[in-house]
């Protein structure tokens, strides 16, 4: 048995020997009391239940920063359950105790030596077919009933001296004392543990920056007289690896800083359809900063981008100046001059926030249909396209990549003008290809903008569409898209008609309503990783004080809601989580 099973062991058997020696102490006949135990017996059990609230306690301290509020909940009620045998939890527990989790392991097996000394004494029945362990076996044949009683089978006996039980308890006594030591200096050295620790939070922030400027540039490059035909489709990418994806950087290696991948379409020709990567070029003292430590290999962190194929007009990499290349202040004219010779153009963002370009870039392996053709995620859930006169739904492993995609990329993108606070499905886009087995390229999902420049050559950014001042509502949007993926229907579909038809989309506080409503109902069909992602949105939607602007609580966000899908989908994949 693992540390974790052996301590959920532990708790299982507590309430067991303190009902049998209620049991025994009831059956006693006041003389047989009186003569053997001197009234110490009720003294001996109210000290082993103080010790098993003591060490439920301890336990909830510990597993509450590492799990989920249902995820405890459900191991302190079945302290002999499944997730006690979680390996993810388990390894949860050792990445927080550290140093300190050898001698928590000795410990709790210290305690579990005194149960087995205390079961020794018990006349308890044991399952005949459990041989690995004596107090699983009497947990098994003795099983807690629904009102959290236990029932014994024939009168409970038990044949220990006071002076022994004295003594257990008094060891026992010892032992939880060290457990909540163990807790509470795990908790004090938690800060400077997380301060030398790769942070999602900065690094995120980072990426919000980066592309509110992007943003802003592409106004201001859109100076044709036929601006306002175009339209800009950023792709969106998970961009995070390392943590449960078994990739690590090497040593010493630099994040080669953040690219955009983005499709340019227009309704007026010459040209109809164009992709792009613009790659930001970050100062050197930002690129230094974020040099891999290897001790920290396992934690999260950003994958480094593509670098630019050895053409002589790209730059070979990311401390190649950008300034080598043409400024270009017209997105359209340079479409024109290069759309017929490469699939995909590449552009540099320098430091000084100018756009410059153009070089080529390889394309992908699909063929574009009709260049703008695209289909949204609502069609896909509601009507997905025929293929040999069949409706090609979204598989289960399209829907866990793209709720994994959406999840993280809500949390990239927040506070920009790429995403409004109240974005949905219709926002999500995907382009239609003449290749493979789907005609729908579902790898690579885009959100879409309408970008245009003002006459006196300002910006006119995108509104972001925030009707309603809570701070969290992009995360009451992705807890819908979770579910609508999950389950594959659009929320339309799965409420009753009249409830779209009379309150619509607009008040966020009806859709928290309608989510919550959902998440209730199919709570026991949903998985473990979507249940607690889409419960994790909820309840930072509902929580006023709290803000993705503040980098903890963006970092919780990533642990919270994008590590368990990543974990998911791995595990639907058959690869192995770290």
């Amino acid at each position: 048995m693992s540390g974790a099973e052996v301590t959920g062991l532990v708790l299982a058997v507590m309430p067991l020997f303190i009902s049998a020696l209620e049991d025994y102490n009831e059956g006693l006949d006041p003389i047989k009391a009186f003569m053997r135990w001197e009234r110490e017996l009720p003294q001996f059990i109210r000290k082993l239940r103080n010790q098993h609230v003591h060490y439920e306690q301890t336990l909830r301290l510990l597993l509450a920063p590492i799990t989920s509020e249902f995820e405890l909940a459900e191991m302190i009620s079945e302290p002999n359950g499944s997730l006690w045998k979680n390996k993810k939890i388990a390894g949860r527990l050792q990445d927080k105790l550290e140093e300190s989790y050898e001698a928590y392991q000795s410990t709790i097996i210290d305690i579990e030596k005194i149960m087995k000394k205390i079961a020794s004494k018990l006349d308890l029945d044991r399952a005949s077919d459990v041989t690995r362990n004596d107090l699983e076996a009497m947990l098994i044949a003795n099983p807690q009933q629904a009102n959290r009683k236990f029932q014994f089978k024939k009168r409970v006996r038990f044949g220990m001296s006071k002076k022994t039980i004295k003594a257990l308890l008094e060891e026992l006594d010892d032992c939880n004392k060290e457990l909540e030591r163990f807790t509470e200096r795990s908790e004090k050295l938690e800060p400077y543990r997380k301060a030398s620790k790769p942070s999602f939070g900065r690094r995120l922030q980072r990426i919000q920056s980066y592309a509110k400027n992007l943003h802003h540039v592409l106004i201001q490059s859109w100076t044709c007289s036929c601006r306002t035909s175009h339209c800009t489709n950023l792709q969106l990418e998970q961009r995070l690896v390392g943590y449960n994806t078994g990739v690590t950087k090497v040593k010493g290696q630099i994040d080669k800083g953040i690219c955009f991948t983005l499709s340019f379409s227009s309704t007026c020709p010459p040209w109809t359809w164009q992709e792009a990567e613009i790659r930001i070029q970050e100062p050197e003292e930002v690129l230094e900063k974020l040099t891999v430590r290897p001790k920290f290999s396992k934690n999260v962190s950003f994958s480094p981008s593509t670098t630019p194929p050895p053409y002589s007009a790209a730059p070979s990499s990311t401390n190649t100046p950008a300034k080598s290349l043409q400024e270009i202040k017209n997105i359209c004219s340079a479409i024109q001059q290069h759309h017929a010779n490469v699939p995909c153009i590449g552009f540099s963002l320098d430091n000084s926030g100018k756009l410059r370009g153009v070089y080529p870039v390889g394309k992908r392996s699909e063929i574009t249909l009709h260049g703008c053709d695209t289909v949204t995620l609502e069609e896909l859930l509601t009507h997905p396209p025929l293929v040999n006169g069949r409706p090609a739904k979204l598989t289960k492993k399209e829907r866990y990549s793209l709720a994994v995609t959406l999840a993280s990329s809500t949390l990239q993108l927040n506070s920009t003008p790429w995403f409004s606070d109240q974005w949905s499905k219709r926002d999500i886009l995907f382009q239609r290809i003449s290749n493979g087995a789907r005609p729908i390229d579902i790898e690579h999902p885009y959100v879409t903008q309408k970008l245009m420049a003002i006459q006196n050559g300002g910006a006119n950014d995108v509104q972001t569409g925030r009707t309603f001042h809570n701070k969290n509502t992009i995360l009451l949007a992705l807890a819908v898209a979770l579910l609508e993926l999950y389950f594959g229907v659009s929320a339309e579909q799965q409420q009753q008609a009249d409830f779209f038809a009379s309150s619509g989309n607009s008040n966020p506080w009806t859709v928290c309503a309608m989510a919550y409503e959902w998440t209730e109902n199919e709570r026991e069909n949903l998985s473990a990783a979507f249940l607690a992602a889409v419960t994790h949105c909820l309840r930072c939607f509902g929580d006023p004080g709290s803000t993705l602007q503040d980098p903890d609580f963006l970092q919780a966000a990533v642990e919270g809601i994008v590590l368990p899908l990543q974990d998911e989908l791995l595990q639907f994949l058959g690869k192995t989580v770290p």
